[in-house]
């Protein structure tokens, strides 16, 4: 008996050590197969350069949707972004899809053509300098990318739910707008309504409503009173819903269904399938099958950032027990350069392959792209 106990555990010995060299088998090869289809860019904030650029501004030239899958409030990333919409602008594109409301879009098309672009947006944020009243447009390097917006005669898509910090903002433009009668008669009502901006009572959105005429306005307050919920409820279905509502009440106004849009929003949006944080079909997913109808091409792009510094101290997101991105891939950070890897290939071999860990798996199945960025982010 004693004899077989220590045959049996001998055999489970080595069982464990086969395992392990399979699962160090397995990821040298996937390192292998990854190098071959990995590139770089430089990005000086001048002009990128390198076959990793030249990677991406192709797509602009194959696809009708160019998704950019950006992690947010990134001056670099903004700087970036300029140079993609100089690029898609030379493959015919027009349209610029962000991660604001139709109202903010708005908004930000008029800015984008006033002297100082960073000026009015200072403006607009004065009452929340830090935040910002316009999600993701505040700094110098996001009034550059209206710039460049406006320089290349884009329309400029918001298919969000509105900010919470723009409430107050959006109350007073759909107030001031107004005749001084009507002023008078509802001047309680916006106080009221100011008095608790972030989450402002139904009744009085609707009462407002009522009392105005302009239809654009009556959209504004619409568009509030849904957020409000949206925000209240932690809603994410039904902001997945809001947004492919917003983005085909554009693409319905176009001239040709064949005209190209970028979109740059948070990456998690821009899956194809389930969003990999919410499970549920998101924007990115719309356009994949829209483009599908159309029989045209749709390509996304996920970008990710390894380090971020929190009260002065450097974070690495590879070295976490709870990492946001795949390691496998957090591992080809260089701080000189950007990384993109096509995922395209890889998604045909590695189809259902169960050695790669699952975070890695569901990148590559929704993912064409991957970006790992040389940002060190506060």
């Amino acid at each position: 008996m004693k004899r077989l106990l220590l045959l049996i555990s001998w055999l489970f010995t080595r069982m464990g050590f086969a395992q392990q060299g399979k699962a160090l088998s397995d990821s040298s090869k996937f390192n292998t197969y990854l190098a071959r289809h990995t590139s770089s860019f430089t990005f000086n904030g001048q002009k990128p350069i390198g076959p990793g650029w030249d990677l991406l501004e192709k797509q602009f030239a194959e696809n009708q949707f160019v998704a950019w899958g950006e992690y947010h409030n990134s001056g670099l990333l903004s700087q970036l972004s300029c140079f993609a919409l100089e690029a898609a602008s030379r493959h015919g594109f027009k349209n610029w899809c962000v991660e604001v409301s139709p109202f903010v879009a708005s908004e930000l098309m008029r800015i984008s053509t006033s002297k100082s672009p960073y000026d009015s947006l200072l403006a607009v944020s004065k009452d929340h300098p830090t935040y910002g009243t316009f999600p993701f447009f505040k700094t110098q390097d996001d009034a550059q990318m209206l710039n460049t917006a406006a320089n290349y005669k884009y329309q400029i898509w918001g298919i969000d739910q509105e900010f919470q910090m723009a409430f107050p903002y959006a109350i007073n433009r759909v107030y001031n707008a107004q005749s001084p009668k009507v002023k008078q008669a509802y001047q309680a009502v916006r106080d009221s309504l100011l008095a608790r901006w972030w989450m402002p009572k139904v009744k009085l959105l609707d009462s407002l409503r009522n009392g105005i005429t302009q239809q654009q306005y009556k959209q504004v307050l619409d568009d509030i009173k849904v957020s409000r919920t949206i925000y209240y409820e932690d809603n994410s279905l039904m902001r997945a819903t809001l947004m492919k509502k917003n983005f085909y009440r554009y693409y319905d106004q176009t001239k040709a269904k064949n005209e190209k849009v970028f979109f740059k929003l948070g990456a998690n949006h821009l899956a194809k399938g389930l969003n990999l944080m919410t499970h549920l079909y998101d924007m990115g997913n719309a356009v994949y099958e829209l483009a599908q109808r159309n029989q045209t091409r749709f390509t996304n792009v996920y970008f990710m950032l390894r380090y971020t510094t929190e009260d002065g101290k450097i974070i690495d997101d590879y070295e976490s027990a709870e990492n946001e991105y795949p390691k496998e891939f957090l591992k080809l950070y260089n701080k000189e350069k950007w990384v993109v890897v096509d995922l395209r290939p890889l998604r045909v071999r590695y189809r259902n392959d169960k050695t790669l860990t699952e975070d890695t798996y569901q990148l590559i199945d929704k993912y064409d792209f991957v970006v790992v960025s040389p940002e060190i982010k506060k």
